[in-house]
């Protein structure tokens, strides 16, 4: 009696070790798929916010280009470039943006 007594004993603790080994293993694996899922989403959203900064950067070269600006400020604002009446010459001002 005291053999089968030791024996369902070790039989109950090799079968609730084997059941948290399962259980274990089967966390691990769900988790390592989540993480694959959660990386492949990261690189997915990394391509798109690299794609979204080369739009911005071409726009940004749009934006700053000197002669859309010109145009722009030209037709829109009616801004225009002045007469030789309208310049006032500053006596000795070539000789003061010499020297530096």
């Amino acid at each position: 009696m005291k053999i089968e007594n030791i024996s369902r004993g070790l039989i109950i603790l090799l079968a609730a070790l084997g059941f948290i080994l399962a259980f274990t293993y089967m966390s691990l694996n769900i988790k390592t798929v989540d993480y694959g899922y959660e990386l492949q989403e990261l690189a997915t959203r990394k391509e798109r916010l690299k794609e979204e900064i080369d739009k911005l950067k071409s726009r940004k070269a749009q934006l700053l280009n000197l002669e859309r600006v010109e145009k722009r400020v030209i037709e829109e604002l009616g801004y225009q470039y002045p007469t030789p009446e309208q310049i006032i010459k500053v006596p000795g001002g070539d000789r003061d943006r010499s020297r530096h």
